[in-house]
């Protein structure tokens, strides 16, 4: 047998292993396949086994998928991270590729196509040349199955383009792509539309044609999305004849074949790419488009025969889309501008696409977290609803008084029709409540619901009249909760529009429907809460926490009850919306939650150890650890000896997760324990428990994993705020410099190795530090000449000048550096100024460390080891020119960039007294989103763990001042050297000196 054959065999076991549902089995096979992932030619026999026919189909799905994975893992080359990639394997994969997404089921492509994205966006055109050559020349002239896999590829490659920005890269990709495959295209469109009129009676040749011009019309608006390219200008006329013909194409045949109502068929996804090409060229290109009026017409016609099945949604959304483009034109208003087209597009086009399709309601009743989710968060192919609300939007825009009067007059209509007869025509009044907000929102953002209103609507008198009746008594509307949830659903919308009396009488509502029993009411009641609990005016909030308190124990005891009757893990942790409102109740208590903490922290305990038996839903797990981390920050900061019942009830259940080896629990726990550990700051040294668990937290296996580090290196950092000089003392500082060193030699994680550097450097006593400063700086040295990346230097920069700043007033740091550099070579230091860090003195990111490379190179520059050196001398001008630089530069960002920053800061011991008993007020957390605080997969950092911000100057509050206080002393040694200053930088420092 092979060894690739054994390979595949192996593979397959392990993989089938992956699906078992033994916990344990699943993770011993994860581990096997993580660590052989690792040898080279691992990729080949995976591919052979997506490939292999022989092998069952959920083999070769799971191999797809890992492919996937490991592509996105492995492929991606920048300077910030190494390649373990083989060359060959590299070129082993792109070889292979197109023939697999050629041969291979639809279901294991759209695996497949994601790694190919992937490659084609690292790869293409500079590494990948022959791409789009192979794909061209693979076009069969009578094998449609061979061309719907080249298409289907093209398309995965070309419709990145579509949010791509703009750039003179992807232009020339753009253009590399037009160059080889628009003369191949158009042969193998104009036959796709051949073949489908010569089989027009052949319902399975049909189905794979029609396929095949779905998948043409897509790279179609991929080829245009960001330019009109002269081929398609050219050959416009040709294309939209074509469009207009599918646009209105009826096939006895094809309508047989696709009797399922619920799913769209090929000819409904031809239809729905045409409209989406149509609404950007109304977007983009309307000069060129000259047949735009007639498409207006076409689809209008379209839109009033299309029936109500959700097979037709998608066709329904976009064609929608398409007419909203043309409405919200100025130029095209003379199409809509009389009073009965107004009515009729209401009438025929609107009003019959509001109805709450009864696929939703059997989705309200049959699984109502799914129903919540898709409202909330909404679906890829969008709603007839969102569609229509688009439309009264776009309508709007143009004719505000007509659309709403000719609106309302059917609302009106409707709140008649369930007035006449609440229980029977309650959907009357779920269109009307629809279409009340539709015309009333002008504009929206999701964290504060509507910000701008039809002045022609008054809300807050709607909700008195039609909304608060379906919110007093929880046990109302038992037949139709839909309208409940719409009431709800208006208070969330309007939100920043109703005014404060009104809030104050919903939020108990809202607390008392938390106890509903359909599952729909109490979610949306939850999601609600959590909005209007961080609702602002003025910059402040409208709830305050004295507001809260009276309702947190019974929002609280609601929500847990439901948790309570969760019959497993997975149920437990489904509802993510639940969760979210815990944490939200629980920042907005602040201080005043200490009376509920320990019933909370008890129910939340439980939760956790029970999730932790089988992890499931993410973002559930995430805003539990949130509503934790909450809890402890506040109680603790109200009541300090609150720590040790949370110490209590926390380390059993840390210790079975670090046993159970709960991987994704366990940056979590690293981050909770650093928030634990730091409320014992002042206490005199690090309490006996974390002694005991820091050997462990050191082992090399936790941080193996990626996920571990950023939240490892910040409990590092308490250790270190707490008992750096006891450390330092016991001789644990030279195993935590292993984790420094095993961390600087990786481009992914030198940021977080210099995270700790700074730690280490700031917490421990300058003479404990200056033993290791000499192999500390070598291994930054050796790491900054094998492989220097642009992070690496603006990192060593400023942890250089952070060692300069140690001792500030007597030069105890820029000494110790000095000391270290003549150490590792006499006069290194002179070379490594003037070739690195000199230069790189403005690339440092963010106020406090700009203020620290301020600092320290002013103190270095006036030091005496740096003015009586010769070779140093020299360096002065330079050195000057970037302060001055760095100084007159306004357009620096206050804070690193997402992806310059290590997620886990430091603090000096100066401020970090100041820093727990503002504990509660020093971060804005009232409006704390978790979908941009740092939420990832495989690390998400908790916003409400507070940060320490390390800055090893505390006593100098502004930059410029201590440049001045710095250099002002030595000014006349420093004169000849100012006087080589360019004539700005030269008067910046003059001026500053003399001031």
């Amino acid at each position: 047998m092979s060894t690739s054959a054994t390979s595949q065999e192996a593979l397959a076991a392990s993989l089938q292993q992956t699906l078992s549902p033994n916990a344990q089995e699943r993770k011993q096979a994860e581990q096997y396949l993580g660590s052989i992932e690792q040898t080279a030619h691992f990729v080949v026999p995976l591919l052979q086994l997506v490939n292999n026919e022989a092998s069952s189909d959920n083999i070769r799905f799971a191999a797809a998928l890992y492919f996937k994975n490991f592509v996105k893992r492995r492929w991606p080359q920048n300077e910030d991270t190494e390649d373990t990639l083989p060359a060959e394997d590299r070129q082993a994969v792109k070889s292979e590729i197109v023939s697999l997404m050629i041969t291979v089921p639809k279901r294991l492509q759209l695996q497949i196509g994601e790694a190919v994205s992937i490659i084609a966006e690292n790869d293409f055109p500079e590494q990948w040349p022959e791409l789009i050559s192979t794909l061209v020349s693979k076009l069969s002239a009578t094998d449609y199955h061979v061309n719907n896999g080249i298409l289907q590829t093209a398309h995965t490659v070309f419709r990145e383009w579509r949010s791509a920005f703009r750039s003179d890269r992807l232009y020339t990709k753009i253009n590399y792509v037009l160059g080889q495959f628009t003369d191949a295209y158009l042969q193998v469109f104009v036959t796709t539309d051949r073949l489908i009129d010569e089989h027009a009676s052949n319902g399975a040749a049909l189905k794979v044609l029609l396929h095949s011009l779905m998948l043409l019309c897509q790279i179609y608006y991929d080829l245009n999305c960001q330019d009109l390219p002269p081929f398609f200008e050219d050959n416009m006329g040709e294309f939209m004849k074509t469009f207009h013909k599918y646009l209105v194409y009826d096939n006895a045949v094809v309508a047989a074949a696709s009797d399922d109502d619920d799913v769209p068929g090929d000819l409904e996804e031809v239809k729905a790419s045409i409209c989406e090409i149509l609404e950007l060229y109304a977007q983009r290109y309307e000069e060129e488009f000259a047949q735009l009026p007639q498409f207006v017409e076409t689809v209008w016609n379209m839109l009033t025969t299309l029936g109500s099945g959700a097979k037709y949604d998608g066709v329904v959304s976009r064609a929608m889309a398409f007419l909203c483009t043309v409405v919200r034109n100025p130029r095209h208003r003379g199409l809509f501008a009389a009073g009965e087209s107004l009515r009729l597009i209401c009438e025929r086009i609107i009003i019959p696409n509001t109805v709450m399709p009864t696929a939703d309601e059997e989705l309200l009743e049959d699984d109502p977290l799914q129903f919540v989710r898709r409202d909330v968060e909404g679906s890829e192919a969008g709603s007839r609803r969102e569609a229509a609300a688009a439309l009264v939007s776009a309508l709007l825009d143009q004719f505000a008084t007509e659309t709403t009067h000719v609106i309302s007059q059917y609302i009106q209509k409707d709140l008649e029709r369930y007035a006449a007869n609440p229980a029977a025509n309650w959907r009357d009044k779920d269109i009307a409540l629809f279409l009340v907000t539709s015309v009333a929102v002008v504009a929206s953002v999701h964290s504060l619901g509507a910000t701008r209103i039809n002045s022609l609507v008054d809300v807050a008198d709607f909700f008195r009249t039609q909304i608060v009746q379906h919110l007093r008594d929880v046990g109302s509307e038992a037949s139709a909760p839909v309208l409940k949830v719409d009431a709800i659903k208006y208070v969330v919308t309007f939100r920043s529009q109703l005014p404060r009396d009104i809030l104050a009488q919903v939020l108990p509502l809202m607390a008392a429907h938390l106890a509903h029993p359909d599952a729909v009411v109490s979610t949306y009641a939850a999601i609600a809460i959590e909005r209007l609990l961080v609702l602002k005016h003025d910059g402040l909030l409208i709830f305050a926490p004295a507001d809260i308190e009276p309702l947190a124990q019974g929002m609280l005891a609601h929500i847990f009850g439901v948790f309570d009757r969760a019959d497993s893990p997975q149920r437990l942790a489904e509802n993510e919306y639940l969760m979210k409102a815990v944490m939200r109740i629980v920042l907005a208590t602040r201080t005043n939650i200490l009376p509920l903490a320990p019933a909370a922290l008890a129910k939340l305990a439980g939760i956790l150890a029970e999730v932790a038996k089988n992890p499931s839903n993410p973002r559930f797990n995430h805003f539990m650890f949130e509503a934790v981390a909450a809890l402890a920050r506040f109680s603790c900061a109200a009541d300090g000896g609150a720590i040790g019942q949370f110490e209590a009830t926390l380390f059993p259940i840390f210790q079975s997760i670090l046993q159970e080896d709960v991987l994704e629990f366990m940056p979590y726990l690293f981050q909770i324990l650093a928030q634990l550990l730091s409320v014992h700051q002042g206490s005199g040294g690090l309490p006996e428990a974390y002694t005991g668990l820091l050997p462990p937290l050191l082992q090399p296996t936790l941080w193996a994993s990626q996920g571990n580090i950023p939240a490892l290196v910040r409990l590092l950092q308490s250790y270190l705020q707490i008992g750096g000089a006891q450390l330092a003392a016991g001789g644990q500082l030279q195993p935590i410099l292993g984790v420094f060193q095993r961390l600087i030699a990786s481009r992914a994680n030198d940021h977080h190795g210099f995270a700790l550097l700074l730690a280490i450097t700031q917490f421990t006593p300058p003479e404990a530090l200056k033993q290791y400063l000499k192999p500390i700086l070598t291994l930054c040295l050796t790491r900054l000449q094998s492989s220097r990346t642009a992070k690496f230097t603006r990192n060593f920069v400023h942890y250089v000048a952070s060692v300069m700043c140690l001792g500030a007033r007597d030069g105890t740091g820029v000494g110790m550096f000095f000391d270290a550099m003549d150490s590792i070579q006499p006069g290194i230091l002179a070379t490594l100024l003037g070739n690195v860090l000199i230069e790189a003195m403005p690339t440092v990111i963010g106020r406090v460390e700009r203020k620290a490379v301020i600092v320290g190179f002013s103190l270095m520059v006036v030091s005496a080891q740096f003015q009586s050196a010769p070779a140093y001398v020299p360096l002065t001008a330079p050195v000057l020119k970037q302060l001055a630089a760095m100084l007159m530069d306004t357009t620096v960002k206050e804070t690193k960039s997402v992806a310059e920053k290590s997620t886990i800061d430091g603090s000096s011991a100066a401020v970090a007294a100041a820093t727990a008993a503002a504990v509660a007020t020093d971060e804005d957390l009232d409006s704390l989103e978790i979908e941009t605080s740092g939420y990832q997969a495989s690390y998400a950092k908790l916003a409400t763990l507070g940060e320490i911000t390390i800055d090893p100057c505390p006593h100098i509050a502004d930059a410029a001042a201590g440049m001045t206080q710095i250099l002002r002393p030595a000014r006349a040694q420093l004169a000849p050297a100012i006087q080589q200053l360019p004539s700005q930088e030269q008067q910046f420092i003059a001026a500053a000196l003399s001031s």
